[in-house]
């Protein structure tokens, strides 16, 4: 299925798309997962999972443009006073850090599937296998949509890369599995380890950094038809993201720059 059949959308604060995203996140990383604890919200009778990095973030919603059907979700964190999510969760490493601008630096959050897409191998390879919600009134997908689940996370990763430009944020972190790392890493997104996993993690789970030129080098030297699929295209409405910036986050006025020395 092209990617013309789903609709990617940069959803704000108070709409009901963004009350179905925060349910999305719920039934993933609360009912399913178990990796958050339900903190009992709720907007329109359902349940939803929030914390206080939402207000500093951008919120990514995917779903199929004919049905509306909920596919996919992720955030990207913005730099704020608040700081970044890794940075309490996690360790990092000095020295990966070094040379790095932490100001212009953002955090890759809360990425997952709906089941339909999650049913082949390489749909829950390229995003770790994480989560579902079916859309109200038990809407599914077409048949032939359970194949689409790969295009979908690689449109949630381009989305998430265009974020990062337009707002000037020139490295992500990212909390993930290795082998999910790896993967991300051969197909042409090179994240680095950036310090070590939790203790208390059910599963070892280690931050990442990537950078945001680095990634553009890498996939235009290794996967020419990745890097046009990252870099052309409809995505996410720049103008709408610039009208919804979340409060108490830095607006650049201009991008930085990211030399072929940039730090990864």
């Amino acid at each position: 299925m092209a990617l013309h059949h789903f609709e990617y959308l940069v959803v704000s604060p108070g709409s009901r798309d963004y009350q179905a995203y925060l349910a999305l996140r719920h039934a993933v990383f609360c009912e399913e997962l178990k990796r958050v604890t339900p903190s009992g919200e709720q907007a329109d009778g359902l349940a939803i999972e929030t914390d206080e990095f939402d207000v500093h973030s951008l919120h990514i919603l995917c779903r199929a443009r004919d049905t509306k059907t909920l596919l996919a979700c992720s955030r990207l964190i913005l730099p704020s006073p608040k700081g970044l999510n890794v940075s309490a969760r996690y360790a990092l490493n000095p020295n990966v850090l070094c040379g790095v601008p932490l100001a212009n630096a953002g955090e890759i959050g809360r990425l997952t599937l709906s089941p339909v897409l999650r049913r082949s191998r390489s749909s829950v390879s390229i995003v770790g296998g994480e989560g579902y919600v079916e859309a109200a009134g038990g809407v599914t997908l077409p048949e032939p949509s359970k194949r689409d689940g790969s295009l979908v996370a690689l449109g949630l990763y381009r989305e998430l890369f265009r974020l990062m430009s337009l707002y000037g944020i020139s490295h992500c972190f990212a909390a993930m599995e290795p082998a999910l790392a790896r993967l991300l890493t051969r197909i042409g997104f090179p994240f680095i380890p950036a310090g070590v996993p939790r203790a208390d993690a059910q599963s070892p789970r280690y931050p990442y950094l990537i950078g945001l030129h680095a990634a553009r080098a890498v996939l235009a030297g290794r996967n020419s038809s990745l890097y046009d699929f990252m870099t052309t295209g409809d995505g996410v409405d720049g103008e709408v993201a610039l009208r919804d910036w979340p409060t108490g986050c830095r607006r650049p006025t201009t991008l930085p720059y990211l030399g072929s020395g940039a730090p990864v």
